[in-house]
Order: C-alpha cells, then sequence, then structure tokens
C-alpha cells in the first residue's frame, strides 16, 4: 500500500470493506481509483483495484462468458477527463444520445426504441474555452446496468436529468428523482453547495427539457419551469435541432463551481500573450495549487508568481504560494 494516497483513498476503503452489498462495493472501487495518485508507485496497487472491479462486475451481471484474463475495460469506470464531469440521466428514449452526439460530436448509438444505450459514452462539451466530458448513459430504469451506473454517478460532478416534452415530463422528473433517492444520492439546486463530508452522494442538478421542437413541447416546459424552475436551472432544448447547447454549457461550467487560470512563460510579454488551454482549478485554488496542475516538480520549487487579473490589486504584482485565484488570472510561475 503507497503511503501518499490521500484522506479520501482511505475512507474510500473503509466503505469497501464495511459494505455489504456488490454495488456498494463497485462504488467505492471506483471512487478509489478515481482518487488514487497517479504515479508508478501506486501502478501495482491501480492493477489489483481493477482486478477486483473486473470481477464484482462479473458477480452481479451473473456472466459466465466474461473470464477473468479477457482484458475487456470496464465502461463504467472510465477515467474523467477535462474540466469536470456531467452525465445524463434519464429514461428510456428521451434523447440523451442524440443530445450527446450533436452537442459534443460523439457517437453515441441513437434509436427510437428502448435501451438502445446500453453503456456510457463520453464526449467532449466546450464552454467557452474549457472542455467538459459528458457522458451519456443507460436508462435509469435499466436493471441489468443500474449497479455499474450507481458507481458512474458517484464519480460524477454534475446531473443533467434529461426529459422528454412529449410526453408527461413531470412524470419523468418525478421518477428520475425518486430512483436516485432510493440510491442515496441528493440533487443539489442552483447556488447550493455539497457537505465537505460526502460529495459522493451530493450532486449539483440541471433539468434539459428536450424535444422542445415537437407540437405541444411549450406547454410541458411550463409545467417542468414552474414545479422546479425555482430550484434547478431548466433549460428547454431540442437536439434534432441544435437548440439549448449554449445554455446547458454555461450551467454545466457554472455548476462545477471551477476557475480558468493561465500561465504565461516569462518569454512572453503579457500584450503579446493570447490566453489558450487554461488550468481549471476549483473556486478557491492558490498559486500553489495551480503551479502543482503544471507539474509537481515546478510546485516544489515555486518562489513566487507574477499576477494579472482580478484577484490581484495591479497588472504584474508578485503575489506568493498562498494567493487565491479568481477565474481568468493569468499567471507567471518562478521557481
Amino acid at each position: 500500500m503507497p503511503t501518499n494516497v490521500p484522506p479520501q483513498y482511505r475512507e474510500a476503503e473503509e466503505r469497501y470493506r464495511q459494505a455489504s452489498t456488490i454495488q456498494a462495493k463497485i462504488a467505492s472501487l471506483q471512487e478509489m481509483l478515481a482518487i488514487m495518485p497517479k504515479h508508478k508507485g501506486t501502478d501495482h496497487l491501480k492493477a489489483q483495484l481493477r482486478s477486483r472491479l473486473s470481477r464484482l462486475m462479473a458477480d452481479l451481471e451473473q456472466s459466465s462468458s466474461k473470464g477473468k484474463g479477457s482484458g475487456r475495460i470496464e465502461p463504467f469506470s472510465m477515467p474523467k477527463e477535462g474540466g469536470g464531469r456531467a452525465t445524463l440521466i434519464g429514461p428510456t428514449n428521451v434523447g440523451k444520445s442524440l443530445l450527446l452526439n450533436k452537442s459534443t460530436g460523439a457517437k453515441s448509438r441513437v434509436g427510437a426504441y428502448e435501451l438502445s444505450t446500453i453503456e456510457p459514452v463520453p464526449g467532449m462539451l466546450i464552454y467557452e474555452d474549457v472542455p467538459i466530458q459528458l457522458v451519456d448513459t443507460p436508462p435509469i430504469s435499466n436493471p441489468s446496468t443500474q449497479g455499474r451506473l450507481y458507481g458512474l454517478l458517484r464519480n460524477t460532478d454534475v446531473f443533467v436529468i434529461v426529459l422528454d416534452l412529449s410526453m408527461d415530463a413531470s412524470e419523468q422528473a418525478k421518477d428520475v428523482s425518486f430512483a436516485l433517492e432510493q440510491w442515496g444520492f441528493r440533487m443539489l439546486g442552483r447556488g447550493e453547495a455539497p457537505p465537505e463530508d460526502d460529495p459522493w452522494l451530493n450532486k449539483p442538478t440541471i433539468i434539459v427539457a428536450n424535444k422542445a421542437d415537437i407540437p405541444g413541447a411549450l406547454d410541458q416546459y411550463m409545467l417542468i419551469e414552474e414545479s422546479f424552475g425555482d430550484t434547478y436551472p431548466v433549460i428547454m432544448a431540442s437536439a434534432e435541432e441544435n437548440v439549448g447547447f449554449d445554455e446547458m454549457s454555461e450551467e454545466v461550467f457554472e455548476a462545477l463551481k471551477v476557475i480558468r487560470v493561465y500561465t504565461k512563460s516569462p518569454r512572453i510579454k503579457v500584450e503579446d500573450y493570447v490566453p489558450t488551454e487554461p488550468l481549471v482549478l476549483p473556486i478557491g485554488a492558490t498559486v500553489i495549487e495551480a503551479a502543482q496542475g503544471v507539474h509537481k516538480e515546478i510546485g516544489q520549487g515555486l518562489k513566487y508568481a507574477v499576477l494579472w487579473g482580478e484577484s490581484g490589486k495591479f497588472d504584474g504584482q508578485h503575489v506568493g504560494r498562498s494567493h487565491q485565484l479568481s477565474d481568468r488570472d493569468i499567471i507567471e510561475l518562478h521557481t
């Protein structure tokens, strides 16, 4: 066991030991894999955890066709990418797959029949200059994938509930909410922060009311807005007509509670610098956290940073390692 795993890993490990169901064990293992630092010292442990996860998945599905040595990657434990993960959740045939395909360019199977999506499919949603992982999932009501979906949802940052405006969208919303509550999840409303000791079951939530191009959709949308609009962001969208994607991207970014920080080389004058490919950090992040995000060695040797942006008193200010950064700050790191 490596000695440099964070406290959150130890807590997830203890939940794994105490878990009484396969689903709970799977969720804890996925949590451990997501938290584990990425370096050579953890490679052996990571392989052990993936092996346990593979066996539990096989037990859950009661399938004898997938041997232990198949080497197949478990799609429900995909790594996070980009500035965070938002996961599309909803009943069958509400348009999640088309929404993913049109908003990200990913290739999730689309079909006008139940259970056309049987595994999660990731895509990259772009908000301004921030890539955000958007994941399409099987219907929440599908018993054969519920245990595996539970683990994926624990490791997501934002829930995006997708509803079909051509049907009773309010009833769909209640069904999804009930299913998530049964699994112990709590849907956080606009501006509501998750408790620090348990972010895994408390998720910021956005509602996307899809199929706005269908006759009668506006009436359904108004009912959804009336029922949920005071608590959650509610977006009227049409995956078919590419409507609502910008609003969805902005709401997801806001829900992630992150900032963008740009790093500039001392060799480039600030007036010539074009900010691109920001570091995406939690709100409240400091200069040392940004430096560590660039490279661990830079973080270790950091002396100070030169700052341009809202968190400084003036442009070009020298700031220390503990200086708290703001969105769109530009920093020049000096070791």
